[in-house]
């Protein structure tokens, strides 16, 4: 009996990768938002068939936008299959900025309690991304 031997495709260099994801990114995120879109327009009648639809267009563009967000974050000649330490530090400090920019907006003061509540949260996200990068840097 002949030993099959999985064959792996050949992963394209990271300076292919990196600004194909910068260019997916926003397209596959326009994706998503008329996606769900769909799912909350007041104007289309709700069916079946309509949520149905409408679930699996944003399933899909989801998914396509998950896989060109790891085409800049992941590297696919690595160990791992998670996001390096770098790219969960640009995702804490994206978390981090929500808090600021509500309160350089203004939107803060409309409903302090809830936005308070929810930087609270933002802030746990950004320290729990924090140390999972200082502990993926160390171990690797």
């Amino acid at each position: 009996m002949e030993e099959h031997k999985e064959i792996e495709p050949e992963s394209l260099p990271r300076w292919i990768t990196i600004p194909l994801g910068l260019i997916l990114i926003p397209f596959t995120l326009l994706c998503v938002i008329g996606s769900s879109v769909i799912l909350l327009a007041p104007n289309i009648p709700r069916s079946f068939l309509t949520v149905l639809l409408g679930s699996l267009f944003l399933a899909g563009s989801l998914w396509v936008f998950y896989l060109s967000f790891r085409l800049v974050f992941v590297n696919p000649k690595g160990k791992s299959k998670f996001i390096n330490p770098i790219g969960l530090r640009i995702i804490a400090v994206v978390f981090a900025a929500i808090p600021l920019i509500s309160l350089i907006l203004g939107s803060f003061w409309e409903k302090p309690i809830i936005h308070s509540i929810m930087a609270i949260a933002y802030i746990g996200i950004v320290i729990k991304f924090w140390s999972l990068a200082n502990h993926r840097k160390c171990h690797s």
